[in-house]
């Protein structure tokens, strides 16, 4: 699925080529990797498609601009990190910008969608010390904060 997507993100960012300007932001949640990281996007007129790496893990997303002043943007991220969704994640996005998509400035939103978790099961009716992994899905609410440059 995430081969995919890749695929899809890639032959979007070449479709757009033109008026396209990209950008880099720091910060934190979903959109950047997890705990902190790095997001480098590409911006066409009101699409914006891009990919973040942080300490933690790594997301790839598509956002639409549906505001005149350019400062509201929603979307969607698909990613993994190691400490809570391991097995990955996928989330609604909504994005604020102080100035607008345009300009540097602070960013901030929040996240709502589903993650994929490692869980150790431990059977209880027997010594069972090592236990077993199964992957649970989990709902995912976030927030995150960022500095576009």
């Amino acid at each position: 699925m995430i081969k995919k997507f890749v695929m899809a993100l890639s032959l979007l960012a070449v479709s757009c080529s033109q008026n396209l300007y990209a950008d880099v932001s720091v910060g934190a949640g979903y959109q950047y990797g997890g705990a902190l990281g790095v997001k480098y996007s590409q911006v066409h007129d009101k699409h914006i498609v891009y990919a973040s790496a942080g300490l933690i893990g790594a997301a790839l997303g598509y956002q639409y601009v549906i505001s005149s002043d350019r400062r509201h943007i929603v979307g969607f991220a698909v990613g993994g990190e190691v400490l809570t969704s391991e097995k990955g994640f996928l989330a609604l996005t909504y994005n604020y910008f102080s100035e607008n998509v345009d300009q540097s400035g602070w960013t901030f939103g929040g996240s709502i969608g589903v993650r994929r978790t490692d869980v150790r099961v431990y059977d209880k009716t027997k010594l069972d010390i090592f236990g077993t992994e199964e992957v649970e899905s989990k709902g995912l609410v976030g927030i995150h904060l960022g500095y576009r440059f």
